[in-house]
């Protein structure tokens, strides 16, 4: 320490400089015949201190090595006389008072001038170290509060003394800092003190506040009610304008921001996973973090008992069920929920789909979640969002600040799925949010007291519904990952006495989840973007060739004896379409809509010249070779075309989908026996 502080340091500016004007002026003055003006600088005396080894010695060494090191070559600027003392630590101080300072410098160039006389030679009377501290503050504050050697030598000296003495170090040194706290906040501006206040911390130029829980948040009521705490007393209306102002102020580019760490905080524990895939438990002290939960992280794997539990089964048992058999899957997605900053999401690029019959157990899942995660002390969800209209959560601006992950939100969970449409369609610009939410992209957002600003969403998008939504947008669709739980929770799952509710609040329920989300979290920060599609590939999701379609075209095409994507190669979409309205009575059905659905089959739309003839919008698979062959086939096995396919007036020589079905089993066998087109012969679950 006394390397640091004490060797090789040129203090306070140029003093030298300031002291030869000062000679100057005496010198202009004093031709002018002005020997004695109040307009003069003030009388400087000018000492070099040094300890008097011999009247010292019964003083500690280490106590005489740091004041021989604050003093040795330095002259000290006194503004009045000084002379020889014992100093508190009981060294006597010789003052060796320098005439001509300018000579004596020139004479010694290893010498600097000091502006203010040295901590250590201060004394003291009775051994009264607090107010011996009051005096030298009070004398010292302005200078203290810019000179951090200064500074740093008297929390030195306060350090020596409590060891001595046999008192506590941080008492002093906190009173030192607290008076000199207050004294520089007097003179800054509000966003100023609300920046040096050792509960807010600025990150992505957002204003965020320890809470109770010692979580950093950027919730409003916290961080609203620190600012208030400097804010002088005033009408309503000037709060609401000193809040916004401060928020204005910290986007300001002297104000440094910083990057919390990753993990979250539980009563306990501080829980991180490190990118190796290591779990780290330390103190709840620990660490700078804006997640809270209630329970602690037990290893199960370590845990015989609860390893063995019944609540253990009735977990693995429950998501066993609400993901249709996709536990894997569904694991690895609970596991995104720690991993919102790593941006890990982004190479997976899916949003879910939680779809299951009434009575699934579909909210029984957000809300055990909400159990584990959700901060106790406000009635806000981290789990669900604030709006379950996931076209106007994920467009409108409060809506979007409002789930900010800076205040805690964790996913964008939409229990109880709506839209603001008929058909429970996504809108476009919908889509499009998803689209960018899920590769890690900031949307504008906009708050009280606060402009536009970028907002982080969770990257982790659920969508619990009892019926697949429609997508308008183009893209999103091929990024949905589709859990389907088509039995009631009841029906599968040992919850002890059918009662939920009372399940969901045992905390050993709560440990075993948050072990598997982490659990799961810590082997996802190793894969590879390989390994992580494997695992969310359209193979694995429930996602069938029906999970776009909606119930009226479902039963359309169980009608026609339409199995797979294949069957639809080479049909005319406008003649499927009107077909498609008078099966169903649906006059007023939407043309476009249904060509989105057929597209969302990974299907496509081609204008064709066949038979001498120019065909629009026939449905094709991309395949080339493919969707020529079974063209050509329809037209010479069937004398099929493509604005040729059904007709409802029934007799024995008339060509219907079904005869073409029956006819064709031999022919669809061999086309799909190769592996890349191999989707397109995937049975519809028409039981879905």
């Amino acid at each position: 320490m006394q390397g640091s502080f004490f060797e090789n340091n040129k203090l306070n500016g140029d003093v030298k400089a300031l002291h030869k004007i000062s000679k100057k002026l005496d010198a202009i003055l004093t031709d002018a015949g002005f020997a004695d003006v109040d307009s003069k600088l003030p009388k400087e005396y000018y000492y070099a201190f040094s300890i008097d080894k011999e009247k010292s010695k019964d003083v500690k060494s280490y106590i005489n090595e740091f004041t021989k090191a604050s003093l040795v070559n330095q002259v000290f600027i006194s503004k009045t006389k000084v002379a020889d003392r014992i100093n508190l630590f009981g060294q006597t101080i010789l003052a060796n008072e320098i005439d001509d300072v300018d000579e004596f410098l020139k004479l010694h160039s290893n010498f600097s001038l000091i502006d203010s006389l040295p901590i250590t030679i201060a004394t003291i009377t009775d051994d009264k170290i607090e107010e011996w501290l009051d005096n030298i503050i009070d004398k010292n504050k302005d200078i203290l509060t810019k000179n951090t050697y200064l500074y740093n030598e008297l929390a030195m000296v306060l350090q020596i003394w409590a060891v001595e003495h046999d008192m506590d170090a941080n008492k002093l040194a906190k009173k030192l800092y607290n008076t000199l706290k207050y004294n520089a906040l007097r003179k800054q501006i509000i966003a100023e003190k609300v920046y040096n206040d050792p509960r807010s911390l600025l990150v992505d130029n957002q204003l965020m506040v320890l809470n109770d829980h010692h979580i950093y948040t950027a919730e409003p009521t916290i961080v609203n009610s620190l600012i208030d705490q400097f804010l002088p007393n005033s009408k309503f209306d000037n709060i609401i304008n000193a809040r916004k102002n401060v928020h204005a102020q910290l986007v300001d580019s002297k104000f440094e921001n910083e990057v919390l760490d990753d993990g979250f905080k539980s009563p306990h524990q501080s829980i991180m996973i490190e990118e190796d895939g290591n779990i780290q438990i330390a103190s709840p002290l620990v660490g700078k973090m804006e997640n809270y939960v209630n329970v602690d992280y037990i290893d199960i794997d370590k845990d015989s008992k609860l390893k063995a539990s019944e609540e253990y089964k009735q977990v693995i048992q429950f998501l066993t069920h609400i993901s249709g058999g996709k536990l894997e899957q569904l694991l690895y997605m609970l596991g995104f929920i720690p991993l919102q900053n790593t941006g890990i999401l982004a190479k997976v690029r899916r949003f879910f789909i939680l779809l299951g019959v009434p009575g699934a157990g579909k909210t029984v899942l957000a809300s055990l979640l909400e159990k584990i995660f959700n901060n106790t002390q406000n009635n806000t969800s981290c789990i669900l969002t604030s709006e379950s209209n996931i076209n106007k959560a994920l467009t409108d601006p409060n809506l979007i600040d409002a789930n900010d992950t800076k205040k805690g939100q964790l996913t964008l969970w939409f229990d109880d799925f709506q839209t603001d449409s008929q058909n429970n369609a996504i809108s476009s610009k919908a889509g499009t949010a998803i689209n960018g939410i899920i590769s890690g992209k900031t949307m504008s957002g906009a708050a009280k007291f606060q402009q536009y600003h970028d907002v982080k969403l969770p990257s982790l998008i659920v969508i619990a519904t009892n019926a697949l939504p429609q997508i308008r947008q183009v893209g999103t669709a091929d990024r949905m990952f589709v859990f389907n739980c088509n039995t009631k929770l009841y029906d599968e799952v040992d919850i002890p006495n059918d009662d939920a509710a009372a399940w969901i609040n045992n905390k050993e329920v709560q440990e075993v989840m948050f072990y598997l989300i982490i659990k799961y979290a810590s082997k996802l920060v190793t894969m590879s973007k390989q390994d992580l599609g494997l695992i969310f590939s359209q193979e694995n999701s429930a996602q069938s060739s029906l999970s776009n379609i909606n119930s009226s075209l479902l039963e359309f095409l169980e009608a026609q004896h339409i199995t797979c994507p294949f069957d639809l190669i080479g049909m005319g979409t406008s003649d499927l379409f009107e077909t498609y309205k008078n099966h169903t009575h649906m006059v007023t059905a939407s043309y476009r809509t249904f060509k989105d659905q057929i597209k969302s089959l990974g299907l496509k739309f081609q204008r064709k010249h066949f038979n001498g003839e120019y065909y629009s919008n026939v449905i094709v698979s991309g395949n080339k070779a493919l969707d020529n062959g079974k063209m050509k086939d329809m037209l010479i096995k069937y004398a099929v075309l493509p604005d040729k396919l059904f007709n409802y007036e029934t007799t024995d020589d008339t060509y219907t989908l079904q005869h073409w079905h029956e006819n064709f089993v031999i022919y669809r066998e061999e086309q799909g026996k190769n592996k890349q087109n191999s989707k397109l012969f995937v049975p519809f679950n028409f039981n879905d």
